[in-house]
């Protein structure tokens, strides 16, 4: 995969599946791409990243996207390169210690595999590292196994916290 990365903070970047994708930070108007990339997320997908069946984002959700608060929030966005269509969105929140935070992570479906999530990942990991964050978690079904697999792989470690649902924690700083 090829990283070129520009002043603004965009990277350049090609999937295993050969796309070529710009990521970015997330900006208000890009609320316009979410009906047209939430159709290529298949229900499953929905539920494995909502923990519940969704048919489309809420208004409430797509709100909060559109007015983060930089100063403890922060969402990254995958475009295709010569579309201009969203291929994926990786958020992160910062809990109250502000040392901790937590991200979310949806891609389109038939992209799932090319490595497409790992580059977000990748980009909100170096983010909270720049920020000086101690760790980064996320909770995800235990039956979603690509996603525990891409975590593991990216250096998280996982424990049960019950309902079906492990705690994936990736530590920044060791503790002193």
């Amino acid at each position: 995969m090829s990283d070129k990365e520009i002043g603004s903070g965009e990277r350049h970047q090609a999937t295993r599946g050969g796309e070529h994708i710009m990521i970015r930070r997330f900006q208000p108007e890009d609320k316009t791409l979410y009906s047209d990339f939430l159709r290529d997320v298949s229900a499953e997908d929905l539920r494995l990243r909502f923990f519940a069946r969704v048919r489309e984002l809420s208004t409430a959700e797509s709100d909060k996207l559109s007015h983060l608060d930089y100063s403890h929030e922060m969402a990254f966005i995958a475009l295709d390169e010569i579309t201009g269509q969203m291929l994926g969105l990786v958020r992160l929140k910062d809990e109250l210690d502000e040392e901790t935070a937590e991200f979310a992570i949806l891609v389109r479906s038939r992209l799932k595999g090319h490595g497409l999530g790992w580059l977000l990942m990748q980009r909100v990991i170096d983010y909270a590292k720049d920020k000086g964050l101690r760790r980064v978690y996320g909770d995800v079904l235990a039956e979603n196994a690509s996603m525990l697999q891409m975590t593991e792989e990216l250096g998280f470690h996982g424990e049960d916290i019950g309902s079906g649902i492990r705690r994936v924690v990736l530590n920044l700083k060791s503790d002193k």
